[in-house]
């Protein structure tokens, strides 16, 4: 099944989606349990390391170029999103595409 992840439009949809096919895939598990365990996976700091982790080794993995793409789409905003560990004091999501507002 190819991923719906768009690497020039962010879809929020296709990247909870995507996640889960990727869960799915490298766990083993029908669509319903990979996202219940990528609820889990995202709830603490290891977790969501690890989901990073899977993220980087199915692009490593993927051999079509245009999946590979969306994978790496994947990544950059888990990135984004805090989830490779780093902590800006943002949150972990500050990519230019929301700011806050003005005390």
């Amino acid at each position: 099944m190819r991923l719906q992840t768009d690497p020039s439009c962010f879809s929020i949809t296709a990247f909870l989606a995507d996640q889960v096919s990727l869960v799915a895939r490298k766990e083993r598990l029908p669509p319903g349990a990979a996202l219940l365990r990528l609820q889990e996976w995202s709830r603490t700091p290891e977790g969501r390391k690890r989901l990073l982790l899977l993220v980087v080794e199915a692009a490593a993995l993927e051999t079509h170029p245009h999946e590979a793409a969306k994978i790496d789409a994947i990544r950059d905003e888990l990135a984004a999103r805090g989830y490779d560990g780093r902590d800006d004091g943002h949150g972990g999501y500050d990519n230019g595409r929301h700011h806050r507002a003005a005390a």
